[in-house]
């Protein structure tokens, strides 16, 4: 990789243990990225582009690429419908403004279902945000109930060190 010249520029930070060692700061950060990326639907190659703002972001890779499965060919149709309804539903009550030239309609592929640009460009961004929001305080409850399954810190997932309960001598 690091003669390639694409991947070169890459190269020495996917060396880095941190990326890939769980504590709950970087699963935390990480799963964000990946859940505000899942809920991109059109987007194509999700887990790349979660990846790539994970190692820019210096967090957690594979909970990252992990999190954006979340929307798979399964759940394409209910989340892009969920999303469409809630942005719909924004732009209703809140009045939330959007350009003209996303204001068309359109059926919904291989449904009959009508459904608008607007509201689900407005419905996937708020989704996006929405979820990346939620994976923080998930991280942390998980963390709480399996306190010893996701170090607290990145240099106890690094060193596999457990820190002693107290300083003080027995």
């Amino acid at each position: 990789m690091r003669n390639n010249r694409f991947f070169s520029l890459i190269a020495s930070r996917l060396k880095n243990r941190r990326l890939w060692k769980p504590c709950r700061a970087t699963v935390s950060h990480g799963l964000a990225i990946g859940m505000f990326f899942a809920m991109m639907l059109p987007l194509p190659f999700q887990s790349f582009v979660a990846a790539f703002f994970a190692i820019r972001s210096r967090v957690n890779v594979p909970f990252a690429m992990l999190a954006v499965w979340v929307s798979n060919p399964l759940t394409n149709v209910p989340l892009a419908l969920m999303q469409e309804q809630l942005g719909g539903f924004m732009r209703q009550s809140m009045h939330v403004p959007m350009p003209s030239f996303l204001d068309v309609s359109g059926t919904f592929p291989y449904t009959d279902i009508q459904c608008n640009a607007a509201n689900f460009v407005l419905g996937m961004l708020v989704s996006g945000v929405l979820a990346s929001m939620l994976a923080y305080p998930l991280v942390h409850l998980i963390s709480l109930w399996l306190p010893h399954h996701l170090p607290a810190k990145r240099d106890d997932a690094i060193r596999g060190v457990k820190k002693p309960v107290s300083d003080v001598p027995a």
